[in-house]
């Protein structure tokens, strides 16, 4: 046999497999169904909401179908000099999939460079986990007096589909392709993102929070994240209290 047969005959083979298993696997039903409540909560302990709109970037950029959560959250205190700041949001895809995209893009696009990544999970009550992806940040920013200065920040998030969570962009793909194959669903894909800023270096008076360590920071993320995700994630909405994580 040749090499151009053999390469015929693969070709021949492979065509023959994806056409079998688009006619045997199921047919497959548009992800209606939601892993999340596209609402995020206006109270949470210790914190309170200033809902807001998406950023006009993301809505230019992103199909007109895809919906929007998004909230600044301040601690409950009466001075700056206590404050905590969290922004958090939820983005849900449409028709398209393609609104549903590794974070790391937009960051870069935004001026942020990424210093360093990992997986941390928070525990959720009964035996559950949840995995998120944390980004840590920076950017140069100019501060009121015109001088320059490095900002850091870390920036969680995970992907949500119907009864599936995950911190990795290549897994979410791989469980859309297995799940299109294998079940005929086709997940309506969500990425819930959360951030705060390491406030260390800076005054109350240059960034309007307390002055927190790259620690202070993780701490104070992972405890609200466990606390917001419980609300709004339909896998962990039967969870209203969770250990802090470690």
């Amino acid at each position: 046999m040749t090499a151009f047969s053999r390469r015929s005959l693969i070709l021949a083979l492979l065509t023959a497999g994806a056409a079998a298993l688009c006619r045997f696997s199921p047919e497959i039903t548009m992800g209606n169904g939601l892993g999340v409540v596209m609402e995020l909560p206006v109270t949470l302990p210790g914190f309170f909401a200033k809902p807001c709109n998406p950023d006009p970037v993301e809505k230019k950029i992103l199909p007109a179908d895809t919906q929007f959560a998004k909230a600044i959250y301040y601690s409950n205190v009466q001075s700056a000099a206590l404050q905590d700041v969290i922004h958090c949001e939820i983005v849900l895809s449409g028709a398209e999939r393609r609104s549903i995209h590794r974070p790391e893009i937009c960051l870069q696009g935004q001026g942020w460079t990424i210093l360093d990544s990992s997986t941390r999970k928070l525990p959720m009550g009964q035996g559950r986990e949840l995995s998120v992806r944390d980004l840590y940040i920076s950017k140069d920013i100019i501060l009121k007096d015109g001088n320059r200065r490095p900002l850091r920040a870390h920036y969680f998030y995970w992907f949500i589909g119907q009864n599936v969570t995950t911190s990795s962009h290549a897994r979410r793909i791989w469980l859309t392709l297995q799940d299109n194959i294998m079940r005929g669903v086709n997940h309506r894909w969500a990425y819930a993102t959360v951030l705060a800023l390491v406030t260390e270096n800076f005054t109350t008076a240059e960034i309007g929070e307390r002055a927190r360590s790259n620690e202070m920071t993780v701490a104070l993320m992972k405890k609200f994240t466990q606390d917001v995700a419980a609300r709004f994630q339909k896998s962990f909405m039967d969870s209203p209290g969770v250990t802090a994580a470690n």
